[in-house]
């Protein structure tokens, strides 16, 4: 008999691992309450449309596919954003804004072979603030981040913000249109200076421009950053930019997290999407980001309820492994009970009244002395069996 695989890029969660995620969620879930922010649940399958076009949108092959009896094309939901932006547009239409909503669930993707730390199944929690545009909501965002990573039980954690206007602002001065400022974005992306040479090399306006994009991966730190940069330019789409950034970015410090807040104006990921600042979460403990984020203030607008936005989302399987704590089970037995060789009905009144009393109690139902020795080795050292009397 052939042994069953799972598909690649799942796994299964056994016991203890279960135990640390379900505590986590429970965490994270409690922070996201304590804001005022309220759960949802979305359907996990979706038509193909509300993912495959538009501001957002997926690759085609980057998403889990299937069909329903009709033959419409259905995904595994990829993100949680896209489906709140729909239940928010469709079902919420007599919420006041500004409406607070937080999701904990799995999201689905198809990762490629070259990204081997990616899962085709993996775990989002995060938060979405709908229908307030003032920095202050940015910096909700930003606070609730810091906390939820506080709380998670990391010691070494940061979150950089950046800002997508000035880098559109930047293009837009060297009047780049649409496909070529994609390009100088992935390579600024890519830390690829040569290549934004070579694209932007032939006329003094576009050499100038890529001397400042030479610049961005520099500008990286406290507030002196925005100082730096609004010396490379008196454009005003970039001038703003850098205003609202240090707004968000003072915010945040006075609510005492100046230790865990930096400013990296190199973040130039999803400008197509995002509007104005956008974040990431990230431990010295793991070399990727723990959760990313910022203002998206058109995506609603396709669901045909126009409203600004801004919000998060952590990886929790990411999450799990940047902390420090140790793997142990979230689950121990206080009192082991032997239960073999006496009614089930004593045991258990027995057990329910320990388990009355806030224990964790186990039934042990083997009579043979040498199993019952080999389970207490193995699974309960320094535990002591009881008999009912």
């Amino acid at each position: 008999m052939t042994t069953p695989q799972l598909p690649k890029n799942v796994q299964d969660l056994l016991m203890d691992d279960c135990a640390r995620k379900i505590a986590l969620e429970g965490t994270l879930r409690n922070q996201f309450l304590s804001f005022g922010y309220r759960e949802v649940s979305p359907a996990g399958l979706e038509y193909y449309d509300t993912y495959a076009s538009g501001i957002g949108a997926h690759a085609q092959e980057d998403m889990i596919k299937t069909l329903d009896h009709t033959g419409r094309i259905l995904v595994l939901r990829p993100d949680f954003t896209t489906a709140i932006a729909r239940i928010a547009a469709t079902k919420l239409l007599s919420e006041v804004p500004p409406l607070r909503i937080c999701y904990i669930g799995s999201a689905y993707a198809d990762p490629k072979d070259k990204s081997a730390k990616k899962q085709a199944e993996f775990t989002q929690a995060g938060i979405e603030l709908l229908g307030c545009d003032d920095p202050k909501s940015d910096a909700e965002a930003v606070l609730l981040a810091l906390e939820a990573m506080k709380n998670a039980g990391l010691s070494n954690y940061m979150i950089e913000i950046g800002q997508v206007d000035f880098f559109k602002g930047l293009m837009e001065e060297a009047g780049l249109d649409s496909e070529t400022a994609e390009k100088v974005r992935s390579f600024v992306e890519e830390k690829n200076m040569l290549a934004i040479d070579l694209l932007l090399s032939g006329s003094g306006e576009k050499e100038a421009v890529s001397s400042r994009i030479r610049e961005l991966p520099m500008l990286f730190g406290g507030r002196d950053v925005l100082e730096k940069a609004a010396k490379l330019t008196d454009y005003p789409k970039c001038l703003s930019a850098l205003r609202n950034l240090g707004t968000i970015y003072d915010m945040v410090c006075s609510c005492g997290y100046a230790e865990h807040i930096s400013i990296d104006l190199g973040m130039v990921h999803s400008i197509g999407y995002y509007t104005g600042m956008i974040f990431q979460g990230i431990s010295a403990s793991l070399g990727q980001p723990l959760l990313s984020g910022g203002r998206y203030d058109e995506l609603l607008s396709q669901f045909g309820r126009p409203m600004s936005a801004v919000g998060f989302a952590m990886n929790l399987e990411c999450l799990l492994e940047a902390l420090d704590a140790p793997k142990e089970s979230g689950v121990s037995v206080d009192v082991l009970i032997l239960a073999g060789k006496q009614e089930l009905s004593r045991t258990f009144s027995a057990a329910q009244s320990l388990r009355a009393a806030g224990k964790t109690v186990e039934l042990v139902f083997e009579t043979d002395e040498e199993k019952i020795q080999n389970l207490l080795t193995a699974r309960h050292p320094g535990l002591v069996l009881r008999e009912v009397e």
